[in-house]
């Protein structure tokens, strides 16, 4: 829409027809009402006698003012001069509305200019900036505390972004770099075949490393682009059970036990089903087992509970503090020093572990993308319970 009809223009020109319209109505019926009153007398002095005209003798008429009939044509025409009066009244009265209305609605409207010209300056590199605007509670606040929020919802979007690229970009130089060393040091011209047998060896770790990564880094993609409405109903008992059996080998080599139990009973039971995505949920359920046989000690439990309200995950191992477990459902977020069952060494030497760090926030990202709620507290005598509510929020 053009310039010229703003909202501005338009509510100067509402103001200015809707002034005119109450000022014509009002003249209109004072007019009608004078004319119907003029002709009722023109009427009457036509029909009656002169004597009738004058009732009492003892007052008579004065000689030199005019007739009664010339008396009712200068009323006449001073209607038809009222009627013109009218015109122009009705005139000024809509400049004059119209004057009010643009005053008023430039003033009214002025915050918005203040809203559209900052939200026009904020880009990628000043989401800092806020409208913050000043003045009483109105909607036009409302609205820029709403684009505020929104602001900041988007900072923190950006922010987040920024640091898991640049996390992202480190996690794929170390293995890069060692796959690099191992081609330069083990695979010399003079290279012995023990040394080649090493290096080999060290390449493919390295190269199921990058692997898992990128893996990992797709299905992150995957859960955060949303479901659009791919979900169906899975049992996730029956769910539960073929992950664990699943991991039964990687559970036993490690020295830990997996158990499961349903809050429903027994297997045959009834089923306790959720409306999901089916491979992101089965991703979920996988990272959350692996995760607590991964990061457990030799002869050390993982329990996993089903019901009504959803999963929950316990494990065994290290004390976490609640410093480090609160920011576990981040991107390559690691409890540094922890010994993890499957390799004997620190979680957070990258090439003694098997997992890239992205477990947990596919966790999360997954149950996002359902309206799930994830909770990871630590457990008293050291590990994890993780638990992901299956109930809408």
């Amino acid at each position: 829409m053009r310039r010229a009809w703003s909202i501005r223009a338009r509510t100067a020109l509402a103001f200015a027809l809707t002034s005119m319209a109450l000022t014509a109505a009002a003249i209109v019926v004072v007019n009608i009402g004078s004319q119907h009153s003029i002709a009722e007398v023109t009427e009457l002095s036509e029909t009656l006698p002169e004597p009738m005209l004058h009732p009492t003798p003892a007052v008579r008429p004065d000689p030199s003012s005019p007739p009664p009939t010339e008396r009712i044509a200068i009323v006449s025409r001073v209607a038809t001069s009222q009627w013109q009066w009218s015109v122009l009244g009705i005139g000024a009265a809509g400049v004059l509305s119209g004057g009010t209305g643009w005053l008023l609605s430039r003033r009214m409207l002025a915050p918005i200019d203040a809203i559209t010209a900052t939200a026009t300056r904020i880009s990628a590199s000043t989401l800092h900036e806020r409208i913050a605007l000043e003045g009483p509670d109105d909607e036009l606040r409302r609205v820029s505390r709403t684009i505020d929020g929104l602001l900041d919802r988007l900072e923190q979007a950006f922010e987040s972004q920024r640091r898991f690229v640049a996390q992202a970009s480190h996690e794929l130089r170390t293995p890069l770099a060692v796959q690099r060393a191992a081609i330069q040091i083990g695979l010399h011209d003079g290279a012995r075949p023990t040394e080649i047998a090493c290096a080999r060896e060290d390449l493919l770790e390295q190269n199921r490393r990058t692997e898992h990564l990128v893996e990992s880094l797709l299905v992150l993609a995957e859960a955060e682009r949303g479901l659009d409405g791919r979900t169906v109903a899975v049992d996730l008992g029956a769910l539960v059970d073929e992950v664990v059996a699943e991991l039964s080998d990687t559970a036993t080599a490690a020295g830990v036990t997996v158990t499961c139990r349903r809050a429903s009973g027994p297997p045959g039971g009834t089923p306790i089903t959720v409306d999901c995505e089916p491979v992101l949920t089965r991703q979920l359920v996988h990272n959350l087992v692996d995760n607590a046989i991964e990061y457990n000690h030799a002869g050390g439990d993982v329990r996993v509970t089903v019901d009504g309200t959803g999963l929950r995950v316990e494990n065994t191992g290290d004390p976490l503090p609640a410093e480090v477990v609160a920011t576990l459902t981040e991107p390559f977020r690691r409890a540094d020093g922890v010994t993890g069952a499957g390799t004997g060494r620190g979680v957070g030497v990258p090439v003694a572990r098997r997992h890239s760090g992205l477990g947990l926030s596919i966790v999360d990202a997954v149950a996002q993308a359902h309206g799930w709620c994830v909770e990871v507290t630590p457990r008293g005598g050291g590990g994890l319970v993780v638990s992901v509510g299956t109930r809408a929020r």
